[in-house]
């Protein structure tokens, strides 16, 4: 009795087919990976926002940055005026909202007129 033979084609492969191997990678420095650029760095205000230092020539605040610096130290400073009058008052309540325009009227023109000086 005769076996069977198998139709297989000359030059084929008898096995499942492996992946060529990998050729290490060319690195400069001696096999040493380039040093990666590092950015300026950020003063963090706080988890969600960072703001640019006034003082880095390399990344200066942007005009929008600085309205809102500008703006933030300025409403701290009315918040502080309307407290001053509100325990000047002797802490009554209700007269927020004058404590607060009265604030402005005190803060804002001095303002206006320090910036004008500019």
């Amino acid at each position: 009795m005769e076996k069977p033979t198998k139709n297989i084609k000359k030059g084929q492969p008898k096995g499942p087919k492996k992946a060529p191997a990998k050729k290490p990678k060319k690195t400069v420095n001696g096999g040493e990976k380039p040093p990666k650029p590092k950015a300026a760095p950020r003063r963090k205000v706080s988890a969600s926002k960072t703001i640019k230092s006034k003082d880095d020539p390399v990344n200066p605040p942007t005009r929008a940055e600085t309205q809102h610096m500008y703006f933030a130290f300025l409403g701290s400073q009315i918040a502080d005026k309307a407290y001053e009058l509100y325990m000047q008052r002797g802490q009554e309540h209700g007269h927020d909202l004058e404590d607060w325009l009265e604030a402005e009227r005190q803060i804002l023109p001095k303002e206006i007129s320090d910036r004008s000086k500019e």
